[in-house]
C-alpha cells in the first residue's frame, strides 16, 4: 500500500508523534490508554486526536489497536527528539537552566524552532549524542550495542553499575527529574549496588555516599556494567 503524504502539523500533533516514538524507544505497546496517561490527556481526546492522525498518514492502527508510526511518522518524530534533546542542552550550557528543569522549558520551545536554528544549535554544542538526560539525539548517536544496557532494578548487589540514560517517562515526570538532580543519580556516575532490602528498595554507594532508591526509582535509570 502508497503510504499517504503526512498532512502539516499541529504543535498537538507533534507532541503525539514524540509521545509514541519514545514509547516505542523503550519496547512499550502504545495503546490508547497508556498514551492518555503520558500525555495526561483524557481517553476520548486520545482516540479523536489518533483518528485524525491515522486519516493525515503518521500514524496505523493494527486489529488489537496497538499504535505505531508510519514511515513518514517516523521521520517527523525523529527531527522532533534531536530538537527537543538539542534545546535541552543549549538550554543548560548557554542559559544555565537547571538539569530538572530543562524538559518541560524544551517542550515549549520545541514547536517554534526552525530546522536551520536547530543545526546551528547542535554545531555550537560540538554535535552531542546524547541529551543531558542520556537519551539520544537522532542524527548524532553512533552506532551503539544497546543490548549491554538494562534497568537499575535488575541489578544485582555487589555490581557495579555506570548510569547511562533516564527512561523516557521519566523526562515527563518533573518529580522524579528532581530527585535524580539532588542525589546526582545522572548519566556518567558510576555506583555500587550493597543491598536489596525486604521490600525491594535498592541501597547504593554513589561517591561515598549511601542512597536507598524504591522500584520506581530504580526503573526508570538505565545503566550498564562499569
Amino acid at each position: 500500500m502508497a503510504e499517504l503524504r503526512p498532512m502539516p502539523l499541529t504543535s498537538t500533533t507533534e507532541d503525539y508523534l514524540l509521545a509514541i516514538y519514545g514509547m516505542r524507544a523503550e519496547a512499550e505497546p502504545v495503546i490508547n490508554a497508556r498514551l492518555a496517561e503520558r500525555l495526561h490527556v483524557a481517553a476520548p481526546t486520545v482516540s479523536a486526536t489518533l483518528d485524525r492522525m491515522a486519516r493525515d498518514g503518521h500514524i496505523w492502527i493494527d486489529e488489537s489497536r496497538q499504535i505505531y508510526l508510519t514511515l513518514g511518522g517516523e521521520r517527523v518524530a525523529e527531527r522532533l527528539a534531536r530538537r527537543h534533546r538539542l534545546i535541552e542542552h543549549w538550554l543548560i550550557r548557554t542559559l544555565g537552566m537547571g538539569w530538572a528543569e530543562v524538559h518541560e522549558e524544551a517542550d515549549r520551545l520545541e514547536h517554534s524552532v526552525s530546522e536551520e536554528l536547530t543545526e546551528r544549535i547542535s554545531a555550537s554544542l560540538g554535535h552531542p549524542a546524547t541529551c543531558p538526560h542520556g537519551l539520544p539525539i537522532p542524527g548524532n548517536y553512533p552506532e551503539t550495542d544497546v543490548a549491554q544496557f538494562f534497568s537499575l532494578s535488575q541489578a544485582e548487589p555487589g555490581q557495579e553499575v555506570r548510569i547511562v540514560r533516564l527512561s523516557e517517562p521519566a523526562e515527563d515526570d518533573g518529580e522524579l527529574l528532581r530527585y535524580f538532580e539532588e542525589k546526582q543519580l545522572v548519566p556518567g556516575h558510576t555506583m555500587t549496588v550493597r543491598e536489596i532490602t525486604p521490600s525491594g528498595s535498592m541501597v547504593l554507594v554513589l561517591d561515598g555516599e549511601t542512597v536507598v532508591v524504591d522500584e520506581r526509582v530504580a526503573t526508570n535509570l538505565w545503566v550498564m556494567a562499569a
